[in-house]
């Protein structure tokens, strides 16, 4: 028995050992993946103002942007996510300032966009860059390219300190848009100091965008963003604020959005940590019970056995 048991332990132990390195340095990379079933929904809060189209007068308020997003899995590979985000942003009382939708397709890897999928902004084809609303997995303290919608296209986010956010240690980053133009619009002549009825008046957008990440998941636990958008007249000076608002992440959100790090960080560490240590630790174990039950067998089997004392001669 002793014979069969040694080798088999060994055999064990060699594979759990063998295990352990595939699923640390192999599997746990095409495992890792961004979900392609993903539903979530953010609250922003803050003071803002906003230009009533009814009125033409420039309206303050308390401002709840609400953004959902929600994975089109038919759409999805197993390389890449597709997301539709829609953010709605309206007062407390419930009167609507502003609505998009964005359609983005990422690699669920590294979470950099990947050009297909009819991504669009409102329904327009746009090319994104970047990342968006999820950093990679590992995440570096270092700049990257993060994409803004409003925009159409993405802007330096830079690495600036470590804090702790929601008990958690988190990246925090910056990403700051200069005042840019980002479309003409036709406006009474009132609005940007002119006599005609109508004209086509710049619009000029600028936006400073902070975020704190889970560095091993790449969520995004508390957000904030400060946006001013003016109409300018034709010297370009900036005439009526279409938008302004300073949001960030509510209580709950950042709550919530602490919890699926969390959760998700325990998943990653039970792939990269634990199961890749136990199998290692166990295939130690079996490996060295079965050598040395090996070697005890051998040593059985060479022990010289003892002669039987010969049987007395009878006399005769």
């Amino acid at each position: 028995m002793r014979r069969f048991l040694g080798p088999v332990l060994l055999g064990v132990g060699v594979f759990l050992v063998v295990l352990a390195g595939l699923l640390k340095f192999f599997v746990a990379d095409r495992v890792i993946l961004t979900p392609i079933d993903q539903y979530a929904q953010t609250t922003s809060l803050g003071p803002g103002s906003f230009l009533d189209p009814a009125a033409l007068q420039v309206r303050s308020a308390d401002l709840v942007a609400v953004r959902t997003l929600k994975g089109d899995v038919a759409a999805s590979t197993k390389d890449v996510a597709v997301w539709d985000v829609s953010v709605v942003l309206s007062t407390g009382d419930g009167q609507l300032v502003r609505a998009s939708v964005d359609r983005v397709a990422t690699d669920r890897r590294t979470a950099e966009a990947v050009n297909c999928c009819g991504e669009a902004v409102d329904s327009t084809p746009t090319r994104h860059t970047g990342v968006s609303y999820k950093f990679p997995f590992d995440t570096q303290k270092q700049d990257y390219q993060f994409w803004d919608p409003n925009a159409k296209k993405a802007a330096t986010a830079r690495y600036v300190s470590e804090e702790t956010v929601q008990g958690l240690t988190t990246y925090k980053f910056i990403s700051t848009i200069p005042a840019t133009q980002i479309q003409t619009q036709e406006v009474p002549g009132s609005l940007v100091g002119e006599t005609a009825p109508s004209v086509q008046a710049p619009v000029y957008y600028a936006d400073t965008r902070t975020v704190w990440v889970e560095p091993k998941t790449g969520v995004i636990v508390k957000g904030s963003e400060q946006n001013l958008t003016t109409l300018r007249d034709s010297a370009g000076q900036d005439k009526t604020k279409v938008l302004q608002f300073d949001l960030t992440f509510n209580e709950q959100t950042q709550r919530s959005q602490a919890q699926l790090a969390r959760d998700n960080v325990g998943k990653i560490d039970l792939l990269t940590i634990w199961l890749p240590l136990i199998g290692l630790l166990v295939g130690i174990v079996l490996i060295a019970a079965g050598l040395i039950i090996m070697v005890s067998a051998d040593r059985a089997e060479a022990r010289p056995t003892e002669e039987p004392e010969p049987a007395g001669t009878p006399l005769g």
